[in-house]
């Protein structure tokens, strides 16, 4: 089943999500700056993508950071998430340039301290885009986190993780391939 074209902050922006996803905004309160959506599938659901019943997509718009090297500001965003989950170590296990200068995927693992508690420590890999939009000010982060389950933490490492993690990864890209300033206006 193909991703489907959602609009986001009011129609300013479209890109896509896959199927079984829902706007988290329906259930709880979400920053005017995020869109948020759930991974709400079942178990017996079977959607042909890869995906498990975990994940979770967070866009957020942010003021652009001062990195004039794109890495260097994907970087600083990653140490942002990873800082919110509770931890600072995390591992870039991928990184690509999809368009000099603007545009740049990765992929990371770390280990999140659920609700700042360590003994409820999980494994999480993120799949993170920066879209920068200089004419308007903005770092566009696109996050999709893949919590692992104890058998998929447990043969994780940098060198090889869970095939669920390259199909959100290239859900990633697909949703920076489509993603699509619809009206400007949003950013004024």
């Amino acid at each position: 089943m193909s991703n489907k074209e959602v609009e986001l902050y009011g129609g300013a922006i479209t890109t896509v999500v896959p199927p079984g996803f829902m706007d988290a905004s329906t259930l709880r309160e979400v920053p005017d700056t995020q869109e948020v959506y759930v991974n709400s599938r079942r178990d017996t659901e079977e959607f042909g993508d890869g995906l498990s019943t975990n994940e979770s997509i967070i866009v957020d718009l942010l003021e652009t950071v001062a990195k004039n090297d794109l890495t260097e500001a994907w970087k600083f965003h990653v140490e942002d998430l990873t800082e919110m989950n509770g931890t600072t170590k995390w591992e870039a296990l991928q990184e690509d340039i999809i368009e000099q200068g603007t545009k740049l995927t990765g992929l990371v693992m770390e280990v999140a301290n659920k609700w700042g508690k360590q003994d409820l420590a999980q494994t999480v890999v993120i799949a993170v885009a920066l879209i920068r939009l200089s004419q308007f000010d903005t770092d566009v982060v696109i996050s999709i986190n893949v919590p692992l389950t104890k058998e998929e933490a447990s043969q994780a490492s940098t060198k090889e993780v869970p095939p669920r993690c390259h199909d959100v990864y290239r859900l990633l890209q697909e949703m920076v391939e489509k993603f699509h300033i619809v009206d400007a206006s949003l950013f004024a």
